[in-house]
């Protein structure tokens, strides 16, 4: 018995041992990952350090409904958080990427696409947005026959890695030397470029071009690329509160339709395809048409509340400016009101142009106070309000009740839209209590004006010899005017 009872405390030592080599082995450990990640420098808990390289989808100098895409979406993660955002402008993909694992950077922003992600310590989030790759030219030379085109000719690009990798893989495609002879760093000096004649010909992606395209109407697009690239978020794994709660983001906005929303306001109006002979007549409408009506267009905009070009925008939509335009319909002067509107907001003369400039906006202000009446705020007010404007309240009522029924979002635009065209089939507009609606016509409108606006924002932005007079219109901005 003595001997059974020492081998069992004999045991029992070697079992001891043997946990203090584990302990001390795991301590070990510990003391080496605490010595590596004490070389990250210190996380302030408040603030993101965000890396991005210039578009306009980061900081928006052209729109006027907001800072930028990506930068909206920054805001809405940092307020969820209680956090604050330091943009740090980059030039350099590689760079950028050592920087995020060495902790110098918390958050990336990439897109279009760049080197694949291999190191498992950093994490690309959910893929917002998705864009492919154009070869533009000046309508004035040559376009592209075939991609060998590439490899004779002068070519510009906007300085990225994105352009790099692709122009290699073009390269060793073609079995030629394919080299930018141009790089610019932004998309103003891009477009520029290709206006002026100076090269052939320009490799951008898709978002970039939907956004300068507008303003420089001499540059086409002659080649696009099949596949799309994906835009996304990139972060490190050293930090895991910001990967939880980045990752709770992503899957709380994917969820919630506000992405989809967000991407509706800047990027939902843009044209596929846009006639270049309609925007330099808007352009010239700008310069030489709108100084006449001027005053009277900052006296309406003061009264009701408007943005002026916002205002701009809807009469170059509905007259072109011709004060005397009739449309098929009946629908008479610079606003376009009718017979039964011009009686109910009691106008004398339709014709009359800054008796039409007042009285539209005073009706779109009401359509606007409408749908602020039942909840809608923001842009969304005023993009309903023009789809009132131009196929009546009672339809518009319907199309939020089709929208209901359709599981879309009634009192968002990017809801409504989807569901307008339907009130002109007869399947659905039978069951509505005002019956059909031209519904294809109210969302081109809603989106033409709003283009045009964008348009008009842009143009004063850049100084545009065509706005010159125009500048001091943003002045007038209304306080409340959403941003």
């Amino acid at each position: 018995m003595q001997n059974r009872c020492f081998c069992k405390a004999a045991l029992s030592l070697r079992e001891i041992f043997s946990l203090v080599i584990l302990v001390l082995i795991q301590a070990g450990l510990i003391i080496w990952y605490i010595g590596k990640y004490d070389e990250l420098p210190a996380w302030n808990k408040e603030i993101i350090k965000t890396g991005y390289f210039p578009s306009e989808r980061v900081l928006s100098k052209l729109s006027p409904y907001g800072p930028g895409f990506e930068r909206e979406l920054l805001d809405l993660f940092h307020q969820e958080h209680g956090l604050k955002a330091e943009l740090i402008k980059l030039k350099d993909y590689e760079q950028a990427v050592d920087d995020l694992k060495q902790g110098r950077l918390q958050l990336l922003l990439i897109g279009p696409p760049h080197k694949p992600l291999e190191d498992k310590k950093l994490i690309k989030g959910h893929p917002y947005l998705e864009s492919g790759l154009l070869i533009v030219h000046n309508h004035l030379r040559y376009p592209l026959n075939s991609l060998s085109d590439l490899c004779a000719s002068d070519l510009a690009v906007i300085d990225g890695t994105a352009f790099s990798i692709k122009l290699e893989k073009l390269a060793k495609e073609l079995q030629c030397t394919i080299k930018p002879a141009k790089k610019t760093d932004n998309g103003m000096s891009f477009f520029e470029t290709l206006s002026k004649r100076s090269f052939r010909f320009g490799l951008v992606d898709e978002l970039t071009y939907s956004a300068w395209k507008g303003f420089y109407p001499q540059v086409h697009k002659t080649h696009l690329f099949q596949s799309a690239f994906e835009h996304a978020w990139v972060w490190s794994t050293n930090y895991r509160d910001i990967d939880e709660q980045l990752e709770a983001f992503w899957e709380r906005l994917e969820k919630s339709g506000e992405l989809d929303e967000l991407y509706e306001k800047y990027f939902g109006f843009f044209p596929e395809n846009q006639d270049p002979y309609q925007l330099r007549h808007f352009q010239r409408v700008l310069r030489d048409e709108v100084p006449e009506y001027s005053q009277t267009i900052l006296y309406a905009s003061r009264k009701y509340g408007i943005d002026p070009l916002f205002l701009i925008a809807l009469i170059y939509q509905e007259s072109h400016f011709d004060p005397h335009a009739v449309s098929r319909t009946g629908v008479q002067g610079l606003l376009q009101i009718t017979s039964q509107t011009a009686e109910f907001l009691g106008m004398e003369n339709r014709l009359d142009p800054h008796e039409s400039i007042l009285s539209g906006a005073r009706y779109l202000s009401m359509l606007a106070q409408e749908m602020e009446d039942i909840g809608i705020e923001f842009w969304n007010k005023w993009f309903l309000a023009l789809a009132a404007y131009n196929q009546g309240l009672g339809h518009l009522y319907d199309a939020r009740t089709l929208a209901q029924r359709k599981e879309k979002n009634p009192d968002a635009w990017s809801g409504l839209k989807q569901v307008y065209p339907l009130l002109s089939n007869e399947e659905y507009y039978q069951e509505m209590p005002r019956g059909y609606a031209r519904g294809f016509e109210a969302v081109r409108f809603v989106e033409n004006v709003r283009y045009y606006y964008y348009l008009a924002y842009g143009m004063i932005s850049l100084s545009r010899p065509e706005t010159e007079h125009l500048g001091g219109f943003l002045d007038f901005v209304p306080p409340d005017w959403p941003e």
